[in-house]
């Protein structure tokens, strides 16, 4: 029993709680980087800035919500509004699915995984040694996609309504582990 328990804290503490605090502290980084932005630029340039981080989130939600087999209401890549919002997905799910409903858990930290892959594809295949005029529009591209990385209060509402079911499937996999693979 004891085993399977360290099991489980092992999982929860490498699938769930780290990931989710990282997650967290990324976003407030990046929170605080807009802010700054906004008092420095003003709304507007800072929403035109954050064109490539915007787009790149909005992308990650829309691309796994599809996977979830989510049905896509309407959605926005990027705009400039006065209410704040610079893009969104709107999406229903049906509440009876497990799938879809783990599916909340995924699609709102999606764009974390899609602005890190982003940047590692830049970086890995984009950047030159040197000073090149390449690098430049990189770095320009990597402070749009750093504004990327904030999590709205509805992503992190979805979030929630996911996590039991993630849970559920880290259990799942620990015990599974556990009983076929000590």
């Amino acid at each position: 029993m004891t085993d399977w328990l360290n099991t489980v804290g092992e999982h929860l503490l490498f699938l769930f709680i780290l990931p989710i605090i990282v997650v967290y502290l990324v976003g407030i980084l990046s929170s605080y980087l807009t802010d700054q932005l906004n008092r420095w630029l003003g709304y507007t340039l800072t929403a035109i800035l954050s064109f490539f981080g915007v787009v790149i989130h909005e992308l990650s939600h829309l691309t796994v919500a599809l996977i979830f087999r989510h049905h896509i209401v309407s959605f926005c890549l990027w705009q400039i509004s006065d209410d704040g919002i610079l893009g969104y997905v709107n999406r229903e799910y049906n509440p009876k699915s497990y799938y879809q409903r783990l599916g909340n858990f995924f699609i709102s930290l999606a764009p974390i995984l899609g602005i890190c892959l982003t940047i590692w594809f830049l970086l890995s295949f984009g950047w030159v040694t040197g000073w090149h005029i390449r690098n430049i529009i990189i770095v320009f591209i990597l402070v749009s996609l750093l504004l990327g990385f904030h999590l709205s209060q509805a992503d992190w509402q979805n979030f929630w309504r996911g996590t039991p079911f993630y849970l559920a499937l880290i259990f799942i996999i620990s015990t599974v582990k556990y009983i076929f693979f000590q």
